[in-house]
């Protein structure tokens, strides 16, 4: 999810929804490196051709995060505008809600995730909360809550040892569940602080900051966006510290949406990029510097928000945020990355 300090007041509006495309156009070839030591979802049981584009039901839906479910043929979408999480099949070209909006005080939702144990960790935004549901049976596992007003929870990143990681996009924190409390039998459990940024190097200013997160492949490391300042950030999850990535000069780049493989970081974002933009960049063994491979735009992307890999694919979410007029139906639209 996304806002600039000028462009668009996203913060007000999207907690202002949380209470109350067309994609089959040719996809652009992007290079993407070995899929080992990354974190693609494998596709399975695919019937070529699949779809370039999966449509939203609704008419205000306004998706905004995507999981793409290892070992299935699932993904999912929901909805920041009442909280409805949709399940596709990448087979076929229409998703259907599978768990109602307002359920669980589930109001509106941003980014989420599913884990090998199949469950579904789902970002609430402005309600402070992390939902968990179980995807076989639809049954909700946890809530986790900040017991604050003052946040917005936007996206979800998971460790390799199972933990949780939330990005906060108003208040300076950086959320954590252990996999421990995710294997927990209560259902209401708080949700803590993994890393306080209040006196890091990344500084909250007004609009949305904490944005698109993953966590690398040995587990190290939370790479985060500052949406709102164009930068990235490496935040220890050992020491705590948080190191700003060099990005060689390069400039425009924010992460809405991020993924990683390997040492490849992909960024999603529609700042300033209405037509999307899809940003490559290499990192350096330690994270600290990156290197602008490529930058793709347009191909079926109407002010997008994230993605997620579908084996060598990447499956965009177009959130058309604050767009009065958007493009219906409301879509998911499948990127050739090679």
């Amino acid at each position: 999810m996304s806002s600039a300090r000028v462009r668009h007041p996203r913060v007000a509006a999207v907690a202002v929804a949380s209470l109350f495309v067309m994609g089959a156009a040719t996809a652009p070839a992007l290079a993407t490196p070995n899929a080992a030591g990354g974190h693609s979802a494998v596709s399975v049981h695919h019937h070529a051709p699949l779809p370039t584009s999966y449509s939203i039901p609704g008419s205000k839906t306004y998706p905004e995060g995507i999981a793409r479910q290892h070992g299935t043929p699932y993904f999912y979408v929901g909805s920041t505008s009442d909280g409805t999480i949709y399940r596709g099949d990448v087979d076929r070209p229409a998703t259907k809600v599978f768990l109602p909006g307002g359920q669980d005080g589930r109001t509106s939702v941003a980014g989420m995730k599913t884990d090998r144990a199949g469950r579904l960790v789902v970002a609430g935004g402005a309600t402070g909360k992390v939902f968990v549901y179980d995807t076989r049976t639809r049954a909700l596992l946890h809530v986790f809550d900040t017991g604050r007003a003052d946040v917005f929870l936007n996206d979800v990143a998971l460790a390799p040892n199972g933990d949780a990681y939330i990005s906060d996009s108003v208040h300076p924190a950086l959320w954590h569940i252990s996999a421990a409390q995710l294997k927990n039998k209560r259902v209401q459990l708080p949700l803590n602080v993994g890393v306080d940024l209040s006196r890091s190097p990344m500084v909250y200013d007004d609009g949305f900051n904490g944005n698109g997160l993953v966590v690398t492949g040995d587990g190290r490391y939370v790479l985060l966006a500052d949406y709102n300042d164009y930068t990235f950030y490496r935040v220890d999850t050992i020491t705590h510290k948080v190191v700003p990535i060099d990005l060689d000069g390069a400039k425009g780049i924010s992460g809405d949406g991020l993924l990683l493989q390997g040492h490849t970081l992909t960024a999603v974002t529609e700042l300033d990029h209405p037509e999307g933009q899809i940003a490559t960049l290499e990192l350096s063994h330690d994270y600290t510097r990156a290197k602008l491979v490529r930058t793709v735009h347009g191909h079926g992307m109407h002010s997008p928000s994230t993605a997620a890999f579908d084996g060598h694919d990447l499956l965009i979410v177009n959130f058309q945020f604050q767009i009065a007029d958007p493009h219906l139906p409301f879509n998911v639209v499948r990127v050739h990355a090679r």
